[in-house]
């Protein structure tokens, strides 16, 4: 009787180490790929050395979307530099990032350059768990309060089981 219920508590333990192992086995790994991201937008509030930007992303490898930046300003006269936190909406989730930017001095007629980079802090969905890194450049007028900016970099993420 002893024996039975050591052989069995044994193979009970056989089995559970063997679909533990099963397990660790099946999932799935990161991807990483290169991306590109195309957005424009429009600065929608601004109070002291606050802001708020709302995007279209026009093409994007998640398709589209649109993209809250609330962010602040280091000073005020240009170039000016600053820091974002950027929310991105896709019909496969929510991706937010934190991104630091320049704008340069604009030409006489308000347009001026913006450069800058950003990281992927989390999100929902399919961008839960995503790791990206990439930076940006674009324009921005000062007389519409247009922004148009390409980002580029590496999107790391699991893609299935």
């Amino acid at each position: 009787m002893r024996r039975a219920l050591v052989m069995a508590v044994g193979t009970i333990g056989l089995l559970v180490g063997s679909c533990a192992s099963a397990v660790a086995v099946t999932v799935p790994k990161p991807k990483t790929k290169h991306f590109s991201e195309v957005e424009a937008g429009v600065m929608l509030s601004s109070s002291g050395l606050r802001f708020e930007d709302v995007y279209r992303i026009k093409r994007s490898p998640d398709g589209e979307g649109a993209a809250i930046r609330d962010g602040v300003f280091a000073g005020t006269t240009f170039p000016v530099s600053g820091t974002d936190t950027v929310t991105s909406n896709y019909k496969d989730g929510r991706q937010t990032a934190t991104e630091s930017f320049t704008l340069g001095t604009p030409q006489l007629d308000g347009v001026g350059a913006i450069t800058g980079h950003g990281r992927c802090t989390g999100g929902t969905d399919v961008h839960q768990l995503e790791k990206c890194s990439y930076t940006f450049r674009g324009t921005y007028d000062l007389v519409t309060s247009v922004f148009k900016i390409t980002l580029s970099g590496t999107d790391s993420r699991v893609t299935g089981g």
